[in-house]
């Protein structure tokens, strides 16, 4: 899912910034005329989330298929303690700002990752 959204962001942002309309201002368009010039600034930072968020997918799918399958506790740290970090500054973040639609969003990623991560604590802490 979080790898679908990043190639969206990439590879069509008009869909992206609907994406993104939809979770900040609850409608497919932003509510204000925006230039032209600022439409190819705002695809491009869509597009660098998108490359970031792609980047972190791609950490967390070798971590899970390697170390984090053979029980490696490191493997654990690597992925829990970033996705919570993520989880609580980018909530704060968009909590402060107004953002409810982000605050959906992250919470609906983070129970997506922590629920699965949580259950699976206690495997780690079997073997160490």
């Amino acid at each position: 899912m979080v790898i679908i959204l990043s190639l969206t962001l990439l590879l069509s942002p008009r869909l992206g910034e609907a994406i993104f309309n939809l979770v900040y201002f609850h409608q497919l368009s932003i509510p204000v005329e925006v230039p032209s010039l600022a439409h190819g600034y705002i695809w491009f930072a869509n597009g660098i989330i998108g490359a970031v968020m792609a980047g972190w997918m791609i950490c967390i799918i070798l971590l899970a298929r390697g170390p984090f399958l053979e029980g490696r506790l490191h493997a654990w740290n690597a992925i829990a303690i970033p996705l919570a970090s993520w989880f609580l500054i980018d909530t704060a973040f968009s909590i402060a700002h107004g953002v409810w639609g982000n605050v959906l969003l992250n919470t609906a990623t983070g129970l997506l990752f922590g629920i699965p991560l949580l259950f699976s604590r206690r495997h780690f802490i079997a073997r160490h």
